[in-house]
């Protein structure tokens, strides 16, 4: 049986292990739940930052050709 995921993302930011994160999931098309698509793989100082970076991934659909998504590249403009 295939998983294929729907093309409605949304956006979560989560406190964890002493910093802000996000994640982007899809519903799963078979099977029900959740499938995490992107993540950030660094914590952020603030619940404001980590939202920001991840509606900036969310808006630029990286998150559909990578999944796990660090500060450093961003903010020099690579994707």
């Amino acid at each position: 049986m295939e998983l294929t995921t729907s093309p409605n993302p949304t956006l979560h930011v989560f406190h964890q292990e002493g910093g802000w994160h996000w994640g982007i999931t899809v519903e799963r098309a078979a099977g029900g739940g959740m499938k995490v698509v992107a993540y950030s793989d660094e914590g952020f100082g603030s619940e404001h930052e980590a939202r920001e970076d991840g509606e900036y991934v969310l808006r630029s659909e990286d998150w559909r050709s990578r999944q796990s998504f660090s500060r450093s590249e961003r903010r020099t403009g690579c994707t």
